[in-house]
């Protein structure tokens, strides 16, 4: 991939936008790209952080392992966001493991390279801190869903955002346009798949939800985003 091709998707990503043209070229030679298979680890829970990433396209999802092997799914992300970012500025080991859902392009960033960048152009750093606040804002909103909404509430309310963020217009709704096996959505909300299964059937005869095959079309958003309270 060419530098002008890098150039112009750093320019669409939100921490970069801001850049001049001559920061944006400078900032270039410090992206590799890197082409990853489905279910493949892009790093481990305490590995030390030695990069932070980019979505260029596919799906990354982030998650803790207890210790009995079950995955908590905190959050997953497409095209054009940021993960492993957390350590560029604390300088500890990564906090959640981070996998390919599908087969996916990165762009990886060196963090002894770019916080070398950083000091020379010292305003991404604030794009940089305002991302991890919202990140921890979701966080927050995660411990908080888990602990006071039951199961088909959360559930409700993930389909609302993955709708929203990854939704593609149909003409029967909303296609929420990822590859999302029953089992992950499970493993987001904290539940089994039997039971999300269940859920989103009772969604779908309540007219909430149309169903085709895997794929999950929001057919009325409002009455969804009710439910999701």
């Amino acid at each position: 991939m060419g530098n002008g091709t890098r150039k112009g998707y750093l320019r669409q990503t939100p921490i970069f936008s801001g850049l001049s043209d001559a920061e944006l070229e400078e900032l270039v030679p410090l992206v590799i790209k890197r082409k990853l298979k489905d279910d493949t680890v892009i790093f481990h829970e305490g590995d030390p952080a030695s990069a932070f990433y980019l979505v260029k396209q596919g799906r990354v999802k982030i998650y803790k392992v207890s210790a009995d092997g079950r995955e908590q799914v905190l959050s997953i992300l497409g095209d054009g966001q940021i993960f492993g970012d957390v350590p560029v500025f604390d300088g500890g080991p990564y906090p959640a493991t981070a996998a390919t859902m599908v087969e996916t392009e990165i762009y990886q960033v060196r963090r002894d390279e770019f916080e070398e960048f950083v000091r020379r152009h010292p305003e991404v750093a604030l794009k940089l801190l305002r991302a991890l606040g919202q990140r921890l804002r979701q966080a927050m909103a995660l411990v908080r869903d888990l602990s006071f909404k039951q199961v088909p509430h959360r559930l409700a309310g993930l389909l609302v955002k993955l709708a929203r963020d990854n939704g593609r217009e149909v003409v029967d709704g909303i296609l929420i346009d990822m590859k999302l096996s029953r089992q992950d959505i499970a493993e987001i909300v904290g539940t089994s798949r039997e039971t999300v299964t269940r859920e989103i059937k009772k969604m779908e005869n309540a007219g909430m939800l149309k169903l085709d095959g895997r794929k999950i079309i929001v057919t009325d958003e409002e009455k969804l985003t009710s439910w999701a309270r």
